[in-house]
């Protein structure tokens, strides 16, 4: 039997993965009521800050500007708005998981576009719905679900505009690479401009892409980012991923560059697992794709020039992060799914397999294991603002701690206050008040309080008259 053509399932067995994608989807919002995670306060105080400075084109964190483009503030402040600003957590880790689930549909439009078969396209995205963005970072209240969400959906665009010859899905391209800078960084046109080389290597698809529509259309992008660098950015924004990248190199020795090499490989497995494995499995059996493959008319070489050169970048540089990568993840797993595909049936049912038990394991986790954990390893993030603020009740605060646990903290107490004034950087002169720090600061202040959470240490500081009172150690 063929391998693309018998690569047609049954209407029953597409149904059935439409129904895994499903409950792969929802399992996505089974972890939105949980305490903060990591990082996730930054945009949760960005935005609430955005909403109270009315300022809604220059993100601040505590008070300083921030340096990063609003679009995900954008979308949490009227949802915030509407739901509460009690739970704006929420609100932003329902912007993510929408994202990641809208970026799953986008790519079985594209592979549906890409090969006519509807059976791979929904196996694609349940393929992408697994793994490291079905457990952690297709649901975290970071940008990085909004910033694959378009940067993916504007190389999906791009993409068909040239099997298509429309010059509507160019415009529609330029429109959502635009909202992918917005989302988090420039990065997001290195990866765009990528696919556009790679595609027009094709003669047909130069046609499409140096024509006279395309060409005006790339141009408005360009317009539309010095419009916004030269009216709306702060210089932190045009500048901080230069910045970011020059800093990790100076501060990179050859032991970065040595495991980096290996390790980043390794990681990237295994954030694609359990499909990524099962791929890697059958096509070592096998030795080559191309034993059960008459269909030539998927486009390999396409897909993973795309992805290789895309790669490499964060492959060869040191001290990167497997999130960098994330708008390249929901083109892997149309790889991973179309060399499963093309192995055989029995390949489609040991991934089927595999992919259904990581969707049990995912609501076993978010329902029972991750709010365990977090309870019992991380603290109380929110009884600790409480504290601080019966602490400190009279008098200013301050913060300092810019760490995982210290904002997430501050989100907290900021919350509380609203719509009062947010908790602030301190000025340069402040003569009585209270600071969250990092670690003890005799130049800050004295140790008024101490609030152990999880790993971690937060120091509550005083001057002046706030230090007239010792609260003690915080059991």
């Amino acid at each position: 039997m063929a391998a693309v053509n018998p690569m047609y399932p049954t209407p029953s067995s597409t149904r059935a993965w439409w129904w895994l994608f499903a409950a792969a989807a929802i399992s996505l919002y089974t972890t939105l009521g949980l305490p903060y995670i990591g990082e996730e306060a930054v945009y949760t105080i960005t935005s609430l800050e955005m909403r109270l400075n009315h300022d809604y084109f220059v993100t601040t964190l505590l008070g300083i500007t921030y340096g990063r483009p609003p679009l995900l503030n954008w979308l949490v402040v009227p949802l915030a708005d509407v739901l509460g600003w009690d739970r704006m957590l929420l609100v932003s880790r329902l912007v993510a998981a929408s994202a990641t689930v809208i970026t799953a549909l986008v790519l079985a439009w594209l592979t549906k576009n890409i090969t006519g078969n509807k059976g791979l396209a929904v196996f694609s995205a349940v393929a992408f719905l697994s793994g490291d963005v079905l457990f952690y970072r297709g649901w975290l209240a970071y940008s990085d679900p909004l910033l694959t969400m378009f940067v993916f959906a504007a190389i999906a665009c791009l993409w068909v505009s040239v099997i298509s010859a429309r010059g509507a899905w160019l415009w529609l391209a330029v429109l959502l690479l635009t909202c992918g800078y917005l989302a988090k960084v420039q990065t997001a046109y290195l990866f765009y401009a990528v696919a556009f080389v790679v595609l027009g290597v094709e003669r047909n698809a130069r046609r499409v892409l140096l024509g006279a529509n395309s060409i005006a259309a790339h141009m408005v992008a360009i317009l539309l980012l010095a419009a916004w660098t030269h009216h709306f950015a702060p210089p932190a924004d045009s500048a901080g991923a230069l910045a970011d990248i020059l800093h990790k190199i100076r501060n990179a020795d050859v032991g970065d560059y040595l495991h980096q090499l290996w390790s980043f490989p390794l990681e990237t497995v295994l954030r694609l697992a359990p499909a990524g494995i099962v791929a890697i499995y059958f096509l070592w059996r096998q030795r080559s794709i191309a034993v059960q493959t008459p269909a030539s008319d998927f486009p390999w070489r396409t897909l993973l020039a795309i992805l290789l050169l895309n790669y490499l970048p964060y492959w060869l540089g040191p001290k990167t992060h497997i999130r960098y990568i994330m708008p390249l993840y929901p083109l892997a797993a149309l790889a991973i799914a179309a060399a499963i595909w093309q192995c055989g049936e029995r390949s489609r049912t040991i991934a089927t397999r595999w992919l259904i038990a990581a969707v049990v394991l995912r609501y076993i986790i978010g329902l029972w294991i991750f709010p365990w954990y977090q309870h019992t390893y991380r603290g109380d993030y929110a009884a600790t603002a409480q504290k601080i603020s019966a602490a400190t009740q009279g008098h200013p605060l301050y913060a300092t701690d810019v760490s995982s646990t210290g904002l997430s903290v501050t989100a907290h107490l900021d919350t509380m206050r609203y719509p009062g004034p947010y908790v602030r950087w301190p000025p340069s002169q402040w003569q009585d008040g209270f600071v969250l720090s990092y670690a003890p600061n005799p130049e800050l202040g004295q140790v008024s309080a101490t609030y152990p959470l999880g790993g971690n240490t937060l120091y509550l500081l005083c001057r002046g008259v706030a230090c007239d009172t010792r609260h003690g150690v915080a059991p």
